[in-house]
């Protein structure tokens, strides 16, 4: 899978920063001219773009979201801070590099990577 993500507004910029310097393709919603659009309007962003989305909005780990995210969703299941974010971006990495076919969904914390995909 191609190192290509939408981060949502909710994910801090230190975060994105560091995913930039590991060499991942980071369209940032803040950046563009579609900040507060709703949870649907972001998936269908990402698939126009070919990306996967990036959040810390829980409303992305419900399957209606998900599975209609044609390049994935990774959730951010815990506050970034100073002394998580090299951990979490790694994790991100983790999955872009290891998940094979969308959809899918990868829950990750500092310590711990899921990955589920539809039944």
């Amino acid at each position: 899978m191609r190192l290509r993500l939408l981060a949502d507004e909710n994910i801090p910029w230190p975060l994105v920063r560091l995913l930039r310097k590991m060499g991942v393709d980071v369209a940032w919603l803040p950046e563009t001219d579609a900040r507060g659009v709703s949870d649907e309007r972001v998936i269908i962003l990402a698939n126009e773009l070919r990306r996967t989305v990036l959040t810390r909005d829980e409303d992305f780990i419900r399957p209606h979201l998900w599975k209609r995210a044609s390049y994935g969703v990774i959730y951010v299941g815990e506050p970034v801070t100073k002394e998580n974010v090299k951990d979490l971006a790694s994790n991100v990495v983790k999955v872009l590099e290891s998940v094979s076919s969308a959809p899918f969904l990868a829950v990750i914390t500092s310590g711990r990577v899921e990955v589920y995909k539809p039944k």
